[in-house]
């Protein structure tokens, strides 16, 4: 992870290891909503213990808060069965999931985690790595979340990932 000084605080991030840890500061840093837009959730970064820490931190603060994941393939976390998902059948009511559905959608591959508070790491190609952070970035976050409400309203619900109450 580089901090570029021309950019008032932008951090280039080029390895797992800084994807982890600037994805879990900028969890950290959530106050009452979490936006993840993510191609299958890529379990190098969601199931490492210092994200889902600050998840669960997160999830379980006692405040009102969201948790939306949008993705383009919901099988892969659920055959995989990662350790976010579930956290995330424990807290219904902070955790949504959609699927991208619409084809001009799909063909847009950026991955995002961008939270309220201002924080973001968006990777243009959602199957690398490399990409860019910032843990102050409050325009850079309203224009991520625009276009991520945009496609949320027009993807489908994931309601395989609920739990059976049985």
């Amino acid at each position: 992870m580089t901090e570029d000084a021309a950019n008032d605080g932008l951090l280039r991030i080029t390895d797992k290891a800084s994807a982890v840890e600037v994805t879990a500061r900028v969890l950290a840093g959530a106050r009452r909503a979490v936006w993840i837009r993510s191609l299958d959730l890529e379990p190098w970064l969601f199931d490492h213990p210092d994200v889902l820490a600050a998840l669960r931190a997160f999830a379980t603060s006692g405040r009102e808060v969201e948790v939306r994941v949008l993705l383009h393939d919901a099988a892969a976390p659920q055959s995989a069965r990662m350790k976010l998902l579930a956290l995330a059948q424990r807290l219904p009511s902070v955790f949504q999931f959609r699927e991208v559905v619409d084809p001009a959608y799909r063909e847009d591959r950026a991955a995002m985690v961008a939270t309220d508070a201002g924080g973001y790491y968006v990777r243009a190609q959602g199957d690398d790595v490399a990409g860019s952070a910032c843990l102050d970035g409050r325009a850079r976050v309203r224009q991520l979340q625009q276009r991520f409400e945009e496609i949320w309203e027009r993807s489908r619900p994931v309601t395989e990932y609920r739990a059976l109450g049985i």
